[in-house]
């Protein structure tokens, strides 16, 4: 306590070093945890306590020549292995969904379609559409409000069912309670069974290929997927075609019956689970006869959420320049920050002499500039945090895909705080340390 007074005496005593002190450690807090915190939404984990557990499963049984020079970057799925979303063709989802290897399992495919209530009056046009299976909601952990989720016996039968969100139920029907109404898409009436909470994890690590974040959420609109297909909607690209489909269509490609336009999500609770369905995928894809013909080796991959994320290349490297240099700005104003600390305690070589004289140790020398140092940045990480705040709301002017998730979150306000006393303890160790070495006699005898 008595150190501590002293510490805020000090910086009483030379208000206006304190004031330059307190304004150099604010600007070089506010710039790194600006570019901090976009980085932390960027990569924070979608789903917090799911992700782990759910894995993309792929194979190979595109019937096309590998292209390329024929490594095995080349050679999946007939095409670079950067440029494909490790998408299957809709006969190997409906085998490994059938295969019922995984605790849940769900095919996933986005598409893009105008809706209309069923009376017509209400009309969303270019809505995004989730093409999905009845294990998707409780997979992924999406809120059901009303109603229910379809089953998977209605995904067997082709049943023209959805699951809406509460905006788009609101929109269509005026109630966010839609349960019994009809979506029309074309010539189909999906009867709407239940209604979610707004779903958008970010990243939304299930559909890259629309774009990793979304500042306007996600999918409004759920639907069986082999409905979907029966209603004549279809993924607008894919990873690649059978050569005799695109040969036929002049190169179009999008029919999950011909290209690999599907996603297959499995959720494997233990590594024995990820194992044995890792190798259940390569058996798999070394029954299918009809790859001889074509030279390709019998390939499949079970990728962690984590892995997809990374491989993907989700986190932008920007952001992580953005980090280095804000980092950089900091230690300068660290190092200008231990320069006029230093030039303070040297002024007070006298005083501490004479405290060294009456029994003083050096420790509480030391700590009751460590103190002051730390108290001074800690008012530095008050001032920090409008300037913070006001970085975070430059961030969202941008106009980028992700702008308009940043925000300063409980913990990332908690950061502040912390880097702000860890950056005062250490721009006061070497000033507290030079000041504690002063020798009693010498300072004593000049006075």
């Amino acid at each position: 306590r008595y150190n501590l007074e002293l510490a805020l005496h000090g910086l009483r005593r030379f208000p206006r070093s304190t004031v330059l002190v307190v304004l150099t450690v604010a600007l070089g807090l506010a710039a790194c945890m600006t570019t901090l915190t976009l980085l932390h939404v960027l990569s924070a984990d979608p789903l917090p306590g799911r992700s782990r557990h759910l894995y993309l499963a792929w194979v190979d049984t595109v019937l096309a020549e590998p292209k390329g020079s024929g490594s095995a970057d080349m050679a999946l799925n007939g095409i670079s292995y950067s440029q494909g979303y490790d998408r299957i063709k809709l006969a190997d989802a409906q085998a490994l969904l059938a295969a019922r290897r995984g605790v849940r399992q769900a095919v996933v495919a986005d598409m893009v379609a105008n809706l209309a209530s069923e009376d017509g009056k209400h009309v969303q046009n270019q809505q995004l559409i989730l093409a999905t299976s009845a294990d998707f909601i409780p997979m992924f952990g999406a809120a059901l409000r009303y109603g229910r989720n379809w089953t998977a016996a209605e995904d067997a039968a082709h049943a023209p069912v959805a699951v809406v969100d509460t905006e788009l139920a609101t929109k269509l029907f005026g109630t966010a309670d839609a349960v019994g109404g009809g979506v029309r898409i074309d010539d189909t009436v999906f009867r709407v069974v239940g209604v979610i909470a707004p779903y958008a994890p970010q990243p939304r690590f299930y559909g890259l290929n629309f774009g990793a974040y979304s500042s306007d959420g996600g999918e409004g609109l759920y639907l069986p997927y082999a409905a979907a297909l029966d209603a004549g909607l279809a993924p607008p690209d894919a990873d690649a075609c059978d050569t005799a489909y695109q040969a036929a269509n002049n190169g179009m490609s999008g029919d999950p019956r011909h290209c690999s336009s599907l996603n297959v999500w499995v959720q494997l609770d233990t590594p024995r689970q990820v194992a044995d369905y890792r190798g259940f995928l390569q058996r798999y894809v070394e029954q299918q006869k009809a790859l001889a013909g074509f030279r390709k080796p019998a390939q499949s991959r079970l990728t962690g959420v984590a892995d997809w994320l990374k491989r993907n290349g989700v986190v932008p490297d920007s952001a992580h320049l953005n980090v280095w240099l804000a980092g950089s700005v900091l230690l300068l104003c660290m190092l200008n920050v231990v320069g006029l600390l230093s030039a303070r305690v040297l002024r007070r070589s006298a005083e501490v002499g004479i405290r060294r004289a009456l029994g003083a140790p050096r420790r509480a020398i030391f700590l009751r500039h460590v103190l002051e140092a730390g108290l001074a940045c800690l008012v530095g990480g008050v001032l920090a945090l409008p300037l913070t705040g006001l970085g975070v709301w430059i961030l969202r002017q941008q106009g980028s895909e992700f702008s308009g998730l940043v925000r300063l979150d409980p913990a990332m306000f908690g950061a502040l705080f912390a880097l702000a006393l860890a950056v005062g303890v250490l721009v006061g160790l070497l000033p507290a340390w030079r000041v504690s070495r002063v020798e009693p006699g010498l300072q004593v005898k000049s006075e």
